[in-house]
């Protein structure tokens, strides 16, 4: 039998009603509408345009915010994925705009952040060279410098391969525990070029719920074991914790096998400042009693982190060789430190936990309710003494009152003014390390304290105020900046201002880039090209950069402070703009800093110098070397 072959004319009219015809751009944008992205952030080149031009034809069902620079618009997107756990897109044209994104996306990788990056591309069907192409002989394009920062990247060189694409990059970017930036780079004509979808497939739903997954009950029991063992144990607190939403389990599990709890970077906010089992931190930024608890213990138990050096003192805080046991749902991190692994969702594992315990009623337990904790231990009494000491010393750098301002005191003005709902933002320089043993933290949603110091990116702190105001426009946004990263990096007070977005940026001059300054000091090295003097004369003159000016040049609200009173005053005019960013140009002390509290960071001390000074410090370095316990 003869078979009769569809001829071409006859294909429109068996297609079914389920089908529909779309350009690249537009697969992608109602792509992005179906996974539930609510923004894409941006700028538009001749690489770009026809994606443009879908989003304009969507514009009453996702936003578009226009940005000054590529890599803010990833930050932004970053920092709104820290608070909420949603991706949103950046879009830039082939080229330069790319590239730009690169810092931007090593940021979210290190901090396992899901953001969708759609950069331009040369042509899909071979035409070139081409405006801003890189020719190479290898079948690369600049977009490949994208790959190392990227937990998926893919070049889109046909519309039909977005049905299956779109949704693999969702997909990784948004695993559990190992989130980061999908990428795919989209041909200048696979934008305009079209294909048919079956939109019943093509936007399915997605079941995108937090995976909660936990060890058989025996790997559990197994962990218990160890817990009644142990007589010094030592939470370790990470971000996983605030990603499960484990913080009340965390404290549960703290006050019932009676450890104390020290947080990282990404775990502030685990915890509650006032709790009597809160040591703040550990490590280089960490607290004397932290870092002594963590020191001493005899089983540290790490819940949702990934053990980076300045949490473990590039290993130095084993001193006494503990055991561990982790909790992470990411798989690699829960074999760090050969630890006991546990893997798994942090709240469900903690709640698995807690079950155990229970059933063991003369085991380890802090005893009482609420804040009035009482421990017949001598280890419960040893943890408060330690924490009274350094409360102690965080107050007598807290209170200080002089002009200029103390960076501490100035974190105690801004602590006290913010509410329990405020949101504090910061990344790179001296401020980390002291808001890290400073801060107290009042948010029981662990969501009020957002630092960027996976990759600690100069100039991350306004765009995440950006992206932070994007996500919770009901809170207080407060970004921290120094007067380095002000430089790097504002020019997205204009697009707060063009969208009417409020929230207070506090920039701290202490006149250069005095974090560094203060290591090279502190290394022996000379203190060398770190401030804003004048080159013919250094140390006498610096240069009167006028950030308040350079503020209401860009449109926001200004303000100038140089003491507690006068700061304070600013952050409650602050509060009440509600149109545009205000910029409060704090001059504060540059000299005075905090030290480093028994913590150690592996800062390498010339092994060969034209003066020889430095032989005495390689010796040194050498046997701190030597205490480094590589597990």
């Amino acid at each position: 039998m003869k078979q009769e072959l569809e001829t071409p004319a006859a294909i429109p009219e068996a297609r079914s009603a389920q089908v529909q015809r779309m350009t690249g751009g537009q697969a992608v944008v109602r792509y992005l509408i179906h996974e539930g992205v609510t923004h894409i952030l941006g700028i538009f080149g001749h690489g770009n345009v026809q994606l443009g031009e879908a989003i304009a034809q969507e514009r009453g069902r996702i936003r578009y915010i226009l940005v000054k620079n590529e890599q803010s618009a990833v930050h932004a997107a970053a920092a709104y994925a820290k608070l909420t756990g949603k991706p949103l897109a950046v879009t830039t044209s082939v080229g330069p705009g790319a590239t730009n994104m690169a810092t931007g996306a090593a940021a979210a990788r290190i901090n396992r952040l899901p953001v969708l990056l759609l950069p331009g591309e040369v042509f899909a069907d071979g035409v070139g060279p081409v405006l801003q192409q890189l020719e190479s002989f290898k079948d690369e394009t600049v977009n490949s410098a994208l790959k190392p920062v990227s937990k998926y990247w893919t070049r889109v060189t046909r519309v039909e391969q977005l049905r299956r694409k779109m949704r693999e990059a969702f997909d990784a970017m948004l695993e559990a525990g190992d989130e980061g930036p999908g990428v795919l780079c989209l041909p200048m004509d696979v934008q305009a070029e079209a294909a048919d979808f079956d939109i019943s497939l093509y936007f399915a739903p997605v079941d995108r719920a937090y995976p909660r997954i936990c060890e058989a009950p025996e790997k559990i029991a197994g962990a218990v074991e160890r817990l009644v063992a142990s007589r010094r144990p030592v939470i370790i607190a990470g971000g996983g914790v605030l990603r499960s939403g484990a913080q009340r389990e965390l404290v549960r599990f703290a006050e019932r096998i009676g450890a104390p709890v020290v947080c990282t970077q990404s775990g502030i906010g685990a915890i509650l400042w006032d709790h009597p089992l809160n040591l703040y931190s550990a490590g280089p930024t960490g607290t004397s009693c932290g870092t002594e608890m963590v020191q001493k213990a005899d089983l540290v138990i790490g819940v949702g982190t990934r053990y980076s050096d300045f949490t473990t003192s590039n290993d130095t805080l084993w001193m006494s060789r503990p055991d561990f046991i982790n909790v992470n749902i990411c798989h690699f991190d829960v074999s760090k430190q050969r630890s006991y692994k546990l893997w798994g969702d942090a709240k469900r594992t903690l709640t698995a936990l807690l079950d155990h315990l229970e059933r063991r009623p003369a085991a380890l337990s802090v005893k009482g309710a609420g804040s009035a904790y009482t421990n017949d231990s001598g280890y419960f009494r040893e943890i408060q003494d330690s924490l009274a000491k350094w409360m102690k010393t965080a107050d007598s750098w807290l209170s200080r009152d002089r002009v200029p301002v103390d960076q501490t005191a100035a974190i105690d003005v801004i602590n006290r003014h913010a509410g329990d709902r405020s949101v504090v933002i910061n990344a790179a320089g001296s401020l980390p390390g002291d808001l890290h043993r400073l801060w107290k933290n009042k948010d029981p949603e662990g969501k009020g304290y957002l630092m960027e110091y996976g990759y600690s990116t100069m100039g991350f702190e306004i765009a995440a105020g950006l992206g932070a105001r994007l996500a919770m426009p009901e809170r207080e946004i407060i970004v921290f900046v120094g007067d380095s990263s002000f430089l790097m990096a504002s020019q997205e007070l204009v697009t707060a201002v063009q969208q009417r977005l409020p929230f207070t940026v506090v920039v701290f001059d202490n006149r250069g880039n005095q974090s560094i300054r203060h290591l090279q000091q502190g290394s022996g090295f000379e203190d060398f090209s770190m401030e804003f003097d004048f080159a013919d004369r250094p140390r006498a003159e610096y240069v009167p950069v006028d950030y308040e000016m350079i503020a209401r040049g860009m449109g926001c609200r200004a303000l100038r402070a140089n003491s507690r009173a006068t700061l304070q005053k600013a952050l409650e005019e602050a509060r009440t703009h509600k149109d545009r960013p205000t910029v409060i140009h704090l001059q504060c002390e540059k000299d005075d800093l905090m030290g480093g509290y028994g913590g150690w960071w592996d800062v390498p001390q010339p092994e060969v110098d034209a003066h020889g000074n430095f032989r005495e410090r390689r010796s040194l370095y050498l046997e701190q070397k030597k205490k480094q316990v590589i597990r």
